[in-house]
């Protein structure tokens, strides 16, 4: 057989031939089934922090329009459940805890046009130490801290943009109380006639929670005894703060331009609460689930005029108790029944009205 030397010139490389195929390059396959890019996330550049002002909502958020102004600034487009029994349609809420205290939360309904729907995926928690997506049950379950003092929280919907803020506010425990004080501060003995235990335990009122909202119409400060005392303590129902927010949206819805009420008295330890001679040892003032309040933004102190009539009177905090009654009777889940009355003016103060959280009815 012949052999033929291949001789390759310098500076050259062989060349396929002009009959041979070319090498094919190779392209991913494309499929329309691709994954979407995900949109981005509308919390991405929002800080967690205690809510001082209602929260601002991000610019991709998207809302269901509510009858009222004021109700689509404070409602949120959803509502949450806590601790089973306690319902959150606002977009700011204080929430009590005892050091250690498991909190559950779970997303309880969605506005139109999801009403009823639970898409608990779109929903996440944000805590201090990151993000926590939802159980397989849905919720999230979140212990408080074992310290006392405030813990923000925030549920988020990354599909409308909309939030939940949540102050948590760890208190110091009742087991605490030594000799009837709190470092200090007189409580006084519990000797409710009807057996219920006492608070579980008392906020400390010091400077860096007294501004803040336990609800988007209402801040700490308002709720704090007329005791004196340095530090000061509460305790404070978040039932009570959904029924006073609930009046003051109505008060809104009704034409009243009333950024709050005023809170003429709230929590009063039972030591306060005998040494200004009321002996009622039930007052539910005295688990911070009672407020007596007018509405007063000319700040003098006494009810507003609301009738017209040129003075502020018991025609008008009569206007707000119908308010109040109106809101009970319509009967929305957040609103938990209670006691509402009515007192005249005397020598010493305007009228006002009493708002209970109690849960069950009482009028007077």
């Amino acid at each position: 057989m012949l052999l033929v030397p291949v001789v390759f010139l310098a500076g050259l490389t062989p060349t396929a031939s002009s009959h041979e195929a070319p090498t094919p390059s190779y392209e991913a396959p494309t499929s329309s089934h691709e994954a979407p890019t995900p949109p981005p996330d509308p919390f991405a550049h929002l800080p967690l922090e205690l809510a001082r002002e209602l929260p601002a909502l991000p610019a991709s958020a998207a809302l269901e329009p509510r009858p009222h102004p004021y109700s689509q600034r404070i409602r949120a487009s959803f509502r949450i459940r806590v601790n089973q029994d306690l319902l959150v349609p606002y977009r700011v809420l204080a929430l009590v805890a005892i050091p250690g205290e498991r909190i559950f939360i779970e997303v309880d309904a969605v506005a139109p046009p999801h009403e009823g729907d639970r898409p608990v995926e779109n929903f996440r928690l944000r805590t201090p130490d990151g993000v926590v997506p939802p159980s397989p049950g849905g919720g999230w379950s979140w212990q408080a801290p074992l310290e006392p003092g405030p813990v923000p929280l925030r549920v988020e919907s990354a599909a409308s943009g909309d939030a939940i803020a949540l102050n948590v506010l760890v208190t110091h425990p009742f087991e605490d109380v030594s000799a009837g004080a709190m470092n200090g501060f007189r409580i006084g003995d519990y000797r409710p006639p009807n057996g219920d235990d006492p608070p579980g335990g008392f906020i400390e009122a010091n400077d860096e929670v007294l501004d803040l909202l336990v609800a988007p119409g209402f801040r700490l400060r308002q709720f704090l005894p007329h005791q004196p005392g340095d530090p000061r303590y509460l305790a404070l129902s978040e039932p009570l703060v959904l029924k006073l927010q609930a009046v003051l949206e109505e008060v809104r819805v009704e034409g009243i331009e009333a950024e709050t009420l005023h809170v003429m008295s709230a929590f009063r330890t039972p030591h306060y609460n005998r040494s200004i001679g009321n002996r009622t040892e039930g007052s539910r003032h005295l688990w911070g689930d009672a407020a007596d309040v007018f509405i007063d933004e000319t700040g003098d102190g006494r009810m507003d005029d609301l009738t017209g009539d040129g003075r502020g009177g018991e025609a008008d905090a009569r206007i707000l108790y119908r308010i109040a009654e109106r809101v009970e009777v319509r009967d929305e889940p957040h609103v938990r029944p209670g006691g509402l009355g009515f007192y005249r003016a005397n020598a010493v103060r305007g009228p006002f009205i009493h708002i209970d959280a109690r849960g069950a009815r009482a009028r007077w």
